[in-house]
């Protein structure tokens, strides 16, 4: 037996949404959570990596670091850059959507019927 509201509603379905919801929710959290202890353990990974090329090229390349420094900042200026320019190719496929329609081309009928027959 279904209860309703004073509004004509009916209390247990609304009650099963909530709790569905409250779910998937809960999933979303622990998923959310997930990436950011993943993203913590990526710039951890990241920073070594940083210090071992640059103790690498300082080292055992010989590199002066004014020229390590002129090339990083050479290398983060491409990088943002390119991903301008990737992110305006993205905006440019989400709002450049092809029509479905196709002009039939010139020589042809318009008639499809007429080609059949």
């Amino acid at each position: 037996m279904t209860r309703k509201n004073s509004r004509g509603f009916d209390d247990s379905g609304i009650r099963d949404e909530v709790e569905y919801l409250k779910k998937h929710l809960d999933k979303l959290w622990e998923r959310a959570q997930d990436a950011s202890e993943r993203l913590q353990d990526i710039e951890v990974h990241l920073n070594l990596l940083t210090r071992l090329l640059t103790a690498l090229c300082v080292e055992r390349l010989g590199m002066r670091i004014g020229v390590l420094k002129r090339m990083i900042k050479k290398i983060e200026k491409e990088a943002i850059r390119d991903s301008q320019i990737h992110h305006l190719e993205k905006l440019y496929n989400l709002h450049h959507v092809p029509s479905k329609k196709s002009n039939p081309p010139k020589g042809e009928s318009e008639d499809r019927w007429e080609d059949i027959s």
